[in-house]
């Protein structure tokens, strides 16, 4: 019995009291990657956009919620250099930063320990270093989107596009 409690992580994680996070699970190109549910606003369908010049070439423009622009982000283009043609998005909170993340499709929201992700090996990375965990979830590898690494992408991007 303790063999079985040792190879799943989330059963070992609540018989130690380790606090689950929970993460939305979205599907772009038909993988499944996550981002933190805190991190969220709302999903939404895909209205009008606002095209911009001059920007990242996986930067649709920009969508407006509730009067507040957000700048739309291929996510697809941006992790696997693939044009979506998605119709959902990912709004994140104000306070994270004024993005929104074109999507596939939403899978569900499921708890994890976030102390029981998965780093990936260096030569399997995708293209940016904001994809570098994964967590085995109902017989399919999630991949973890490490927020603030994906912001400062974005950022960086378009001050070297400015300069």
């Amino acid at each position: 019995m303790p063999e079985a409690i040792a190879e799943n992580p989330v059963e070992n994680a609540v018989s130690e009291n380790i606090p689950e996070e929970k993460y939305l699970i979205f599907t772009i190109q038909e993988k499944r990657y996550a981002l933190p549910s805190k991190i969220i606003s709302e999903v939404a369908a895909l209205e009008k956009v606002f095209p911009l010049p001059l920007v990242p070439d996986y930067v649709q423009g920009i969508i407006n919620r509730y009067s507040v622009p957000y700048a739309l982000i291929d996510l697809s283009f941006l992790l696997l250099k693939i044009t979506s043609n998605a119709q959902k998005v990912i709004v994140l909170k104000e306070e994270v930063d004024r993005i929104a993340l074109l999507i596939d499709d939403v899978v569900d929201i499921a708890g994890f320990p976030a102390n029981k992700l998965m780093e990936i090996e260096q030569d399997e990375k995708t293209l940016v270093s904001s994809v570098n965990a994964y967590f085995e979830w109902k017989d399919h590898q999630v991949f973890y989107i490490e927020t603030g690494e994906l912001i400062s992408r974005i950022k960086q991007d378009f001050d070297q596009q400015e300069g």
